[in-house]
Order: structure tokens, then sequence, then C-alpha cells
């Protein structure tokens, strides 16, 4: 018994030691120790690359400006370095101290991960058309328009300037026209937060965009994503130590050519031939207005040397900062943004800053966002393009800063006009707009499949805008004071607020080789505007610009119409999404969203489904012989609906305009009564518009993906589009008035083609080429009336439906020309007596029109399509290189098929003013191409004629750029870490046969895309600068 007792005394003894040592040892592999090291790649420091400890929750770091990291881990951990650009690498600990890693370049960009709203997803995994472009790409374009620098960066987007002027917008459209009434602008998705315009944020805010083109993909936003959408991420917080950049540069400006003016001599010629045309008068025989003022003779105005504002200056400033520890880290983005018009009195300048914050803590994640922005415009008075057009070069030239017009030695007709343009130059118009968006998310991760998210979003627009048309005095040749433009002062405030509350839960599970992931989202939006304007005439002194520094007539109002009438509206959706792949070879995605909107009377509510399915086939066994020429090949195929609400609110009411006095009585008892008229007809069947888009897309890769190519086919049905339809006087409107119906259909097709070649080590490079086409047709239109002309299409000043040129025909594509077709100038007697039995009024030197219809007459039915402001194709190409310590890319964009009607031409014809009408037909002259002028509203200078149109065919060399980065030993010196001066040129080519100011010419809306009439053109722009980094 003894002895038992000591052997098991022995026995337990030995068994705690062993426990211990046991003990000891797992407290050892259990101490958290300090483990430093450097990055690199390509043979040098590579910043920014993030350290996480693999399956661990907030543990991170991130390398500063010398490669240099250090993190807490335990001796079991795996160390994951990822850089953008570079392979992924692991590195276990294994009781080090300090790990070195160098990270070598990869081509493959299949493992990114794109954003595809509320989630995201490798880009091997993505079965839609989804396009991503970096925060390089956009960064290089000097403009404070998110939209301009899209342009010819993605297949599938268009980008039209509606205008030159500072601070403008242009016009985006992904896949085509998606409304006529309706809103053509995609959907903007900023950190989630969508937007139903142009967020109008730095490009230096932005770290990627990610384009939904596709219908499957858009289908997740249900009623607003029929044009599209694009998610913009701005830059993200990252742990690491304090970061400073700041990027900045400065440049100017210059104009293209103009059109021709003629010299005095020259306009005095052609007013002679004028007058011989028009009346037969022969040289000796006639009378000018110089003769009585022939000190003119010495004038030579030139308008465009008074609106033009060469070399104007455009400068970026923008400054960041960055940094955290794990559990906080923060990224503050402050800007300025100033640009001076090419055309005087213009001007915008734009303050910004953004704070993103994000607080780590067990299960918690806490992410907010903070924006405000302050925008200063000065408009430059409209038509001054025009103007110049029309100025006549014998008058007395007018100067920006005159204030008043002493004609003295003029022509006493003329007065009136040089007053009015004087006043117009005096014109002071400019706004002030203050915005402020706030957004706070929290997630909360039940396990590592299962998380919920909640986030809340508010933004606030304040706008007020100033108006003052100043008093001008002007005196005839006599001295004798004449009445000028009513002098007036107007100014109008309004306010927005949005609020978007939306839940999201997420659920994402590997089953062996199967991977699902299941989304739901609730979502709330709540928009309200309110605008108000008052006005008053007859301002007492210029220098007083306040409202009661007039002491004439006052207005006040609001809602005038129904786009700016004080409004809520209510958006609500719930979606639900469903992805699984297999292997990752074999994926299907779909999706259902029910959305429902206070725009409608009655159908509030509609579903939007989705689906698509993909295949890697090159992930496939058999595939692997290929792999090393083509190392990658994904079909996919998808079909989606989506919904427009993008219409004017309370479009199922009637509208009454009051503004309409009528005269009642006779004599005496005449009296004015307050009247209104019908502007508006009820509809209160008014629905969705809805998009049915199917989609073929392949994409492969060459080389290990040094060469990719994507490409895909599509088409989208357009259905119960609104349509407006022509309605008899007799329904109170008055002629040409309408109701808006959803009667209308619509089709899209299309092909999108990209392709990127990237190669080299030290000497690199990087090309990329895309090309687009769309064809757009008009399928259905209600009634009788399959032709219907936009009352804003008119393009030199007379407002008739002669002059109209833009229209909806069914069969065509939406805004098609349909012009008079012209056979040259009646040039012999034969050809007149044929010509007259349509034009019995017809002379020699006429335009001749084409009887297209073969009625025997000339009439407004002989006109023919004749294209359209849309074009047939676009191309984009980028390229970019870096040799050692320099860096050069340049952007080019094509725009082919496309027509334009010259609106300048025809206005200076019309004006007798263009240097054309010195080669007009005469009888002296009598082979010429120039129809005769026999005045402004003869028919040889009509709207309707394709006498104006010409080819819109453009290629421009967008933006080049060359760069050199200083060497780390020379900026270490400086404690910085980084140090890069550049120079750029935007817009310094042009390739074109269109003869006027600019062939870019979208203007703002459907009925005046492909019409010149005074749009103010691109300018080129020389910029240079510098980006720090310490």
């Amino acid at each position: 018994m003894k002895f038992n007792l000591k052997t098991n005394w022995k026995l337990k003894s030995r068994l705690m030691a062993i426990m211990l040592l046991s003990s000891f040892g797992v407290l050892q592999a259990q101490k958290i120790q300090t483990v430093s090291g450097k990055v690199t790649g390509d043979g040098g420091p590579l910043p920014g690359v993030s350290v996480i400890i693999k399956d661990s929750k907030g543990k991170s770091a991130v390398t500063d400006f010398d490669g240099n990291y250090q993190i807490q881990a335990k001796d079991t951990d795996v160390l994951s370095f990822s850089y953008i650009g570079f392979m992924t690498q692991n590195a276990k600990v294994n009781g080090r101290t300090s790990i070195n890693v160098n990270l070598k370049e990869s081509l493959n960009e299949l493992d990114n991960v794109v954003v595809v709203g509320y989630g995201t997803q490798r880009k091997k995994e993505v079965t839609g058309a989804v396009s991503r472009v970096k925060e390089e790409d956009v960064a290089k374009s000097a403009t404070s328009d998110l939209g301009s620098a899209l342009q010819g960066l993605i297949a599938g987007v268009n980008v039209t300037s509606s205008s030159g002027d500072p601070g403008a917008e242009a016009n985006v459209q992904i896949r085509g026209l998606s409304s006529v009434l309706g809103s053509n602008r995609p959907l903007y998705v900023v950190d989630g937060i969508p937007y139903d315009a142009n967020p109008n944020i730095s490009m230096n805010e932005i770290e990627t965009i990610d384009v939904l083109k596709d219908a499957a993909s858009a289908a997740i936003y249900g009623t607003r994503g029929s044009a599209g959408v694009i998610l913009i991420t701005t830059k993200q917080p990252k742990v690491g130590i304090m970061k400073v950049k700041l990027d900045s540069y400065y440049g100017v400006q210059s104009n293209y050519r103009h059109m021709p003016v003629p010299t005095v001599e020259e306009k005095l010629y052609m007013e002679f031939i004028n007058k011989n045309n028009q009346s037969g008068t022969v040289f000796g025989n006639s009378w000018t207005t110089i003769e009585a003022n022939p000190t003119q003779l010495t004038n030579n105005s030139n308008f465009y040397n008074v609106i033009e504002n060469d070399l104007a200056p455009i400068q970026s400033h923008n400054l960041s900062i960055s940094g955290g520890k794990d559990g906080l880290s923060y990224t503050i983005n402050g800007g300025y943004f100033g640009q001076q018009g090419s055309l005087i009195n213009s001007n915008y300048e734009r303050y910004n800053v953004r704070a993103n914050t994000q607080f780590n803590k067990g299960n918690w994640k806490i992410t907010t966002g903070l924006s405000a922005r302050n925008e200063y415009t000065q408009y430059s008075p409209w038509g001054l393009i025009l103007d110049a057009v029309k100025y006549n070069p014998y008058g007395n030239q007018v100067t920006a800063d005159q204030t008043q017009i002493d004609n003295s030695n003029g022509d006493a007709n003329e007065t009136t006009r040089l007053s009015y343009i004087g006043a117009k130059l005096q014109t002071n118009d400019k706004s002030f707009r203050d915005y402020f968006d706030g957004n706070i998310s929290a997630e909360y991760s039940f396990n590592k499949n299962l998380k919920y998210t909640v986030r809340g979003a508010v933004s606030y627009d304040n706008s007020s805008r100033f108006t003052i048309n100043p008093s001008f005095i002007a005196y005839d040749n006599q001295g004798v004071l004449i009445p000028t433009q009513q002098s007036k002062i107007r100014n109008l405030s309004s306010r927005a607020t949005k609020q978007t509350l939306e839940h999201i839960l997420n659920y994402n599970k590997k089953f062996g080789n199967h991977n699902l992931g299941l989304t739901a989202v609730y979502s709330s939006e709540q928009y309200t505007y309110g605008e108000f304007y008052a006005e008053k005439f007859d301002i007492v002194d210029n220098d007083i610009t306040v409202l009661n520094g007039a002491n004439g007539l006052a207005n006040a109002g609001s809602g005038n119409n129904q786009w700016t009438q004080n409004r809520m509206t209510k958006f609500i959706g719930t979606l639900g999404r469903a992805q699984y792949n297999y292997k990752g070879k074999y994926l299907l995605s779909v999706s259902a969203r029910r959305d429902g909107s206070s725009k409608f009377n009655q159908q509030h509510f509609q579903w939007f489904p989705s689906a698509s399915i993909g295949w890697n086939a090159s992930d496939e066994e058999w595939w692997k012989p290929i792999k090393g020429i083509v190392s990658n090949f994904k079909a996919r195929a998808s079909r989606g609906s989506t919904g427009n609400s993008g219409v004017a609110d309370y479009s199922y009411s009637a509208g009454i305009d009051l503004n309409n006095d009528y005269v009642l009585g006779t004599g005496a008892d005449q009296n004015y009564i307050q009247g209104g008229i019908q502007t508006a007809f009820a509809n209160k069947n008014v629905k969705w518009e809805t998009s049915v888009s199917t989609n073929l897309g392949f994409d492969f890769g060459f080389l290990n993906n040094k060469l990719t190519l994507t490409s895909d086919f599509y088409v989208t049905q357009k259905k119960d589009m609104l349509f407006p339809v022509l309605l008899p006087p007799t329904a109170g409107g008055g002629s040409g008035s309408d109701v808006v119906l959803n009667v209308g259909d619509m089709k899209n097709t299309g092909i999108e083609l990209a392709m990127n070649y990237r190669t080299g080590k030290k000497f690199k490079h990087d090309l990329g080429v895309n090309f687009t086409k769309n064809s757009n047709t008009v399928t259905k239109m209600s009634g009788t009336n399959k032709l219907l002309y936009f009352d804003g299409s008119t393009i030199s000043g007379q407002d008739n439906d002669q002059d109209k040129v833009s229209a909806l025909a069914e069969g065509y594509v939406a805004g098609a020309f349909f012009l008079m077709k012209t056979d040259g100038v009646v040039q012999s007697s034969e050809e007149l007596i044929e010509y007259q039995k349509l034009d019995p009024t017809a002379k020699l030197g006429d335009l001749r029109y084409v009887d297209s219809d073969g009625d025997g007459k000339i009439t407004n039915d002989d006109r023919r399509f004749a294209g359209s402001g849309t074009p047939d194709f676009e191309i984009g190409l980028n390229y970019s290189a870096n040799f050692k310590n320099f860096d050069f890319s340049m952007q080019w964009y094509g725009s082919f098929g496309a027509e334009i009607i010259n609106g300048g031409k025809a206005l200076g014809y019309k004006s007798s003013n263009n240097k054309d009408l010195i080669y007009q037909w005469t009888a002296q002259n009598p082979t010429s191409q120039v129809p005769a002028d026999r005045g402004a509203l003869h028919n040889n200078y009509r709207g309707w004629s394709d006498y104006w149109l010409e080819d819109g065919t453009f290629v421009r060399l967008r933006n080049v750029s060359l760069g050199y980065t200083v060497p780390n030993n020379v900026v270490n010196k400086l404690s910085l870490t980084k140090l890069r001066f550049f120079v750029s040129a935007q817009n310094p080519l042009r390739i074109t046969k269109y003869k006027g100011y600019d062939p870019e010419v979208g203007n703002n809306g459907l009925s005046t895309r492909g019409i010149d009439k005074g749009t103010v053109p691109q300018s080129s722009k020389v910029t240079a600068g510098l980006q720090l980094e310490f």
C-alpha cells in the first residue's frame, strides 16, 4: 500500500510537471509580439500596402511611405499583404519579429473586388455588365464635372458637353436614350447613398467608380435604374501613420477658332449685292447708311474680341489627411477649384471638404461620412455668341465696361440694338449654393457569414440666385435719349432636403465547393423642394442691388411649373437578391425589387425582377492546354427590368396658368379681367416607364491576362413611355396643346467592346481602347400623328413650324432631323422655268427644294429624315507609359456619324453677316452654290433646310500629360515621401470637318441635340502642377 502511494505520488508529480511545462509552452505560443518589416515591389518601397491578420477582426496596419509597417501578432498568426495591382502574399509569423515582403505585380484583375450595389463581388464572379474606373483615370481631367471626366473612358457611356461654361455639367447617358419626357440621367450612388443628379464631388475625393450598365445589374435600384447606375466610392479610412497629400495645378485656357466675320469692305460689298438681288439696285443707284456716317468706315468692329476671355485661368488645390490605429481610422479631403470662363462675365468657384471615419469594436463597425460644398457661379449673358455672329463690322464697337451708348456718328436704327447689347454686357447674374451631406452606417456581424447594416443619410441643398439687369442709357445720332431695356432686380431662393434610411441584411456562406450569397434590403427616401422668387423693375441706382433699390412694378411667386413648384416626393423599396456559384465556375444571380413612388396617382407600386448567369469556361480542366494563350474566358447572359420615375411631380394633375388677362366690354367700359388657361391636362392613369433589357457578354484574357477583351451585346425594350399626344384647340388649351400618356415604345440595341493591354517592367505600357455603338428607334406612337416636332428645336430665332427641325417619329431615332432636301441653286433660265412649276415665286439664285412627296408643290410635307445629333459610334483610346521616374499619358475620344445643324451659319445668313455671302449667286456669279440673299424670312434661309446640315464627326485629344517623380534619395532630404511635377494639356487638338465653333453640341435636352445655336464651346487648357506627400 505504501508502495502504491509513493508510485501514485510520483506519477502525479510527473503529470503535474508535464502539464505546467505544456501550459508554459501554450502561453509562450499565445504571447503577442510586435512584428515589423518592409514591403517592396518593383525594387522600391510600396506605401499604402494593407497588412492584415487572417481570420481576425479589426487587426490591420498600412505601410508608410517608406514601405515600413508594424503590427501586433501572435506566433501562430498569418499576415496577409495586399495592394492594388500586385499579387496578395501571405506570411506565417512563426516566432519572427521581422518579416520583409517583396510583392509581385499582377496582371490578373479577376480577383479585384467591384461594387455591385448593396455589396461587392470579385470581378471573376460578376455576371452583369459592370465597368470600373479608377481614381487616377478621372483625376487627369482639369474639370469640375465628373461627367466630363468620364468621356471616352467606358464603353457604353455617352458623354456630351452641354456647354463650355465653367461649372457646367455634361450630359451623361448609359446605353442610349432611356426616356423622351422624363430623366435620362443615370442614378449616382455615393458610398451607398442614392443621388438623382450629379453629386458634383471633387475628383480628388473619389477612390473608384463602378458603372452598372445592364438591367440585371441596375434592377436592384428599381425605379431609378433604367438609365444605368454610377456607383462612387470615396476615399475610405486606412489604418496607419498619418499621411498628408497635396495635389495642385494651375493653368490657362484658350478658345478654338470662331466663325469668320466680314470686314467693313466685305460687309459693304455684301449689302450692295444683297440689294441687287432683292430689288435690282445697281451701283451708283443705291444709298447706304454709312454714307451719312463715313467715320464708321474706320470701325472694323469684331464683337468676338469683346466677349472672348482668352487665357482665362483655371486652378485646383486639394489637401488630404488620412491615418489611424486599430479601431479608429479617418480620411479628410479639402479642396478648392476655380475657373474663369472662355466668355467674359463667367466664373465658377467651389470649396469642398469631406471627412470619412471608421470605428471597429468587437462585432461592430461604424462608419460616418460628412461632406460640405460651397459653390459660386457667375453666368455669362445668354446669346453673346449669336450677337457676335450678327454684329455689324462698321457699327460702333460696344465694350464690356461701357455704361451708355452715344451713337452720334452711327445708324439711328442701330442704336436700340447696341443699347440692348451694352445692357447685356453689364448684366450681373450669379448664384450661391451650399450643400451638406451626412451619413452614418452601423454594421453588426453576427458571425463570419451573417451581418446586418443600418444606414441613414440626410442632405441639404440651399441655393440663391441674384440677377441684375442694370439701367442703361443710350442716345441716338440726334442726341435724343431713347428707350432701352427695362432694368430689373430678381432674387430666387430654393431649398431641397433629402432623407434616406436603409436596412441591409447580408448572408454569405461557403459549403464545400458551393458559394451562396443572400441580400435583403428595405429602403425609404423622402425628398422635399421649395423655391420663391421676387423681382422689381426700374433700378434707381446701379450700385444699389437690393430689391428696394428699384421703384417700379414688383412681382413675386413660386411654383410656376411642374419642375419648380413646392413638392414632397416619397420612395420606398424592398429588395431580395441571391448569388450562387460552384467552384467559381458556374455563376447565378437573381433579384427582385418592389418600389413605390408618390409621383403616381394610382399605380404606386411595381416589381422589377432580374436574372443573370455566367460560366468561367477557362477554369475547366479541358481548358488547361490553351491556358497559356487564352488565360481567361467567361460567358455571361442577363435579363432584367427597371423603371423610370424621373417624371415631373403631379404629372397626373391638370395645370392652370392664371397669368392670362382678358378684355371685356367695349369703349370706356373695357376692363381687364384676370383669367386662366389650362396648360396641363390630367391623366390619373400615368404610370412607370419600364425597360426590359437582355445582355450577352464575353470576357477574354490572353497571355496571362496581359491582354484583356470584354464584349457586350444588348437589346433594351422601353415600354409605356410618356409621349405627348396632341389635343384639338377645343380641349381648352389652345393650339398645340397636348396631354402626356403612357403610349410610346422605344428600342435600344448596342455593341460594346473594351480592350486593354499591359506589358513591361522597366518600361511599362498600358493601352486601353473602347468602342460603343448604340442604335435607337421609336417603335410605337399613339394616334394618327406619327411625327411630332419639338417646340425647342428652332435654329435661328423664328419660332414657327418652318424653323423646327427635331422630331419624335415612329420608326426613327428619337430627336431625328426632318428637313427639306435641297438640290443646289437655280442657276439658269431653263432650271428656273422647270422649278417654277413647283414654286411659281422662284427666281434665279434661289435655293432649290426637292418635291419629296411628288404632289407638285413645295410644302412642309416634303420633309424627310436627315440624320440626328446622335453618333453612330464612339471610340475612346487611353494610353499611359512609365519609364524610370517619368510618366506619360494621353486620352483620345472620337464621335462618328452624328449630324449638326449649324445654327450660327443660318443666323449669319439671315443677318446678312456671313462671309459666305460675298460669294452668293449674282448675275455676275451665276455658278455659285450660295443662295441669293432675299431677306431673313425668304425660303432661301429657312431653318427647315438641309443646307445647314453638316457632318458632326470629330476626334479630340482630350488630355495629354507628362510627369516626373523626384527620386527618393532627394525627396527624403526634404522630409517628403513623394514629389511629382507634371504638365498637361486638355483639348489641345481637334479634328473635324464641322465649320462651326465646336462640334460637341449636346445642350440639355433631346429637342436641341445636334443643334448649334450659340452653344459655348469647349476651351483648350494647359496646366502645370505638383503632387507631394509626407
